[in-house]
């Protein structure tokens, strides 16, 4: 498993993808994305891009990115079919988030993402959740678990999937948010790789239930230094928004990256 140290801002990338695909890009963060593909992009064209392949359904050109979609997807010849997501498909999800004391419905993201019935398999979720045990690992080792058995047990097929039909999206925004989305999964895997052997010593050991996705806790009480992190219970006051401290992104608070609000 690489070491955290060397991916000193790994975390605030994660939390920077994330809000792409959560939030209605700013010009500045249309202005980013395009220097950093070297080309000039539209800010208008890239917030309707984000609007219709990102947020909405009806617009015909919109890719779900709900994990328990993506895995039932199916190609007949050059179209993808997609069964209609459900409020409780990501309910798999709930026990890794509660390990962590994250919750999905504190991020600050686009109004058409927001919702008691949003799925919890959002891609862009589950990258916001990534961060925060990133942002916690040096100091709560037991993230370091957490982390690699979720990528372990979730991160699948359907990721990649995801960022192949996002890539082959019209327009030109939605294309380059793939492209930082294929970088930020290929970093997760790299960064959270757990070797076979260690994998089911952790599994013998009872911290992750093998098979089902599930963490179970610990009879210690479970991993408790992490929710604390996450609810800022242990973490110092810095002056950062409440959001950047308990490891939850915020649209406003990542330099660079598209704002939460309406337009």
């Amino acid at each position: 498993m690489r070491a955290m140290t060397e991916e000193p801002r790994f975390a605030d990338r994660l939390a920077a993808v994330a809000a792409l695909t959560l939030c209605s890009p700013t010009a500045e963060a249309v202005e980013i994305v395009g220097v950093a593909a070297g080309r000039k992009l539209n800010a208008d064209e890239a917030r309707q891009d984000f609007y219709d392949v990102f947020c909405i359904p009806q617009s015909g050109r919109y890719v779900p990115p709900y994990a328990h979609v993506l895995r039932r997807a199916q190609q007949q010849g050059e179209y993808w079919h997609f069964p209609p997501p459900r409020h409780d498909g990501g309910d798999e999800f709930l026990l890794w988030y509660q390990m962590a004391g994250f919750d999905p419905q504190r991020l600050d993201v686009s109004p058409l993402l927001r919702g008691p019935l949003r799925p919890l398999d959002h891609i862009g979720f589950i990258l916001a959740y990534l961060a925060g045990l990133a942002a916690a690992w040096e100091t709560d080792p037991a993230a370091q678990e957490v982390a690699a058995g979720f990528v372990t047990e979730i991160l699948g097929h359907w990721a990649d999937l995801y960022v192949d039909l996002l890539g082959q999206a019209q327009g030109d925004y939605a294309p380059l948010v793939a492209e930082a989305l294929a970088e930020a999964l290929a970093d997760v895997r790299a960064v959270f790789a757990l070797p076979v052997v260690e994998r089911r010593r952790n599994v013998a050991k009872g911290h992750v239930l093998e098979g089902t996705g599930n963490p179970l806790r610990t009879g210690d009480g479970g991993f408790t230094g992490i929710g604390a992190a996450a609810r800022d219970e242990t973490v110092p006051q810095t002056g950062e928004p409440a959001a950047a401290r308990q490891g939850l992104p915020s649209c406003r608070d990542i330099k660079g990256t598209p704002h939460g609000g309406a337009e």
